[in-house]
């Protein structure tokens, strides 16, 4: 908090002088027992933690709720269609930043494939693809596939499958969990030299630690707060022996679709991966003995975080959907009244020009298959052949592949639809 009066409590400690363990404590004792601070049965060095609704927290939080509702109304120009396709393209920039926060390197052909496969498993044999696990599970954040959309856990049992659901696929043989839900040996963290956070001991210790995160998710109020808290404690008791930096975002995330919208829920660890080292530094002044269990700082600069990828994911909706008025226009401008005319574009050939523009401005990839455009324009495989002929004898659209069969817009239709770079 620069240029606040609000310090952290070690601060106000090494501040003091002679003073300082008495300054110190009557302080912390004012912070706690202040009504507006919120308390968990959680405790950091023997600490119970809590948060101080400060005015610079209140106004982050009031400005993530007013940001809400502008991504609200930009989503709510977006075409079902173009939709899908941007939270796909949302999606693999969210899976790739989630592993590389923690070293683990993927490219977006990867991730792109890993989703293919997991909306299309049939077309894969029966063989993963590296990813494809964590892809569906992410899917099921939006209710994408067949599967029953998945909710935040409430018991340890539903936190345990979830994990495996996520990552049991991608978690080395050394590292797979050995208690009744979680680990039941020690784990710790190194910054190469030292032990920089030891987790939570014993599974009794696990175990009440988690379900204090999980029943605070189910607070009446200070929701968010409590979903920045919720993320903290769960990395903080460590309950995997591998993954719980991935899985914790994941869960942040899962919590996010049920108080924000999907594309502020998956665009969170693309921001934490931006800024990496003040996320990891959160975390770092939480644990600091002389703070007391505070995390009034780490909700502030999660929040701020989320604040940053929530400008960032507006300032993209406007600009795009400012570009889909000026291909809307453009396409209307194809049709002609004369059916006869060398140029003329009848309903269904500009119908698949405005579905294609949509994709290659808000997807991850170029093109739509097919049955897409079938489905989206409620028309037969049969009924849009004919058309998909006349568009590429004009030189408009070209297959990206031939099975299945894809189609995406080409350059000279790209510039004619008015969505060149």
């Amino acid at each position: 908090m620069s240029g606040s009066s609000y310090k952290q409590l070690k601060v106000i400690y090494h501040q003091s002088g002679n003073d300082a363990r008495t300054r110190h404590e009557s302080e912390r004792f004012a912070r706690t027992n202040s009504p507006s601070s919120l308390h968990w049965n959680y405790r950091v060095h023997g600490q119970p933690v809590f948060v101080n609704l400060v005015r610079e927290l209140s106004e982050v939080l009031e400005t993530i709720w007013r940001k809400e509702l502008d991504i609200q109304r930009q989503w709510a120009l977006v075409p079902g269609a173009a939709k899908n396709h941007y939270l796909h393209s949302l999606l693999i920039s969210e899976i790739r930043s989630t592993n590389e926060i923690e070293g683990i390197f993927s490219t977006r052909q990867e991730v792109r494939e890993a989703i293919q496969a997991a909306e299309h498993p049939g077309l894969s044999n029966g063989t993963l693809r590296p990813y494809q696990e964590m892809a569906k599970t992410y899917l099921l954040l939006f209710g994408e596939l067949d599967d029953a959309r998945v909710h935040f856990p409430s018991t340890l049992s539903e936190l345990r499958e979830l994990y495996d659901q996520l990552l049991g696929r991608e978690i080395a043989e050394k590292d797979r969990l050995d208690g009744e839900f979680f680990r039941a040996g020690p784990v710790s963290i190194t910054d190469g030299i030292k032990v920089i956070h030891r987790g939570a001991e014993g599974e009794e210790s696990i175990n009440a630690g988690i379900q204090t995160m999980l029943q605070s998710q189910q607070e009446s109020a200070h929701h968010l707060v409590n979903a920045l808290v919720g993320h903290f404690i769960l990395e903080h008791v460590h309950p995997f022996y591998d993954g719980n930096g991935r899985f914790g975002r994941f869960l942040l995330s899962l919590r996010l679709t049920e108080l924000l919208s999907a594309p502020t829920a998956i665009s969170l660890s693309s921001a934490v991966l931006q800024q990496k080292n003040g996320y990891y530094k959160a975390f770092k002044l939480a644990e600091e003995k002389l703070n007391s269990g505070e995390l009034t700082f780490f909700v502030l600069d999660l929040a701020k975080i989320l604040v940053d990828a929530m400008e960032e994911l507006l300032d993209s909706l406007v600009e795009k959907n400012s570009q889909l008025s000026i291909m809307r226009e453009q396409v209307a401008a194809l049709i002609s009244e004369d059916p006869s005319a060398d140029d003329a574009l009848d309903e269904k050939e500009s119908d698949i020009l405005f579905l294609l523009g949509q994709v290659h401005l808000f997807g991850p990839r170029s093109g739509m298959t097919m049955d897409e455009l079938c489905q989206v324009m409620g028309r037969t495989r049969r009924s849009l052949r004919s058309v998909t002929v006349r568009l590429r004898e004009r030189g408009l659209i070209r297959e990206l592949k031939k099975s299945p069969l894809v189609f995406a817009l080409t350059d000279e239709a790209i510039e004619l639809v008015g969505i060149a770079d």
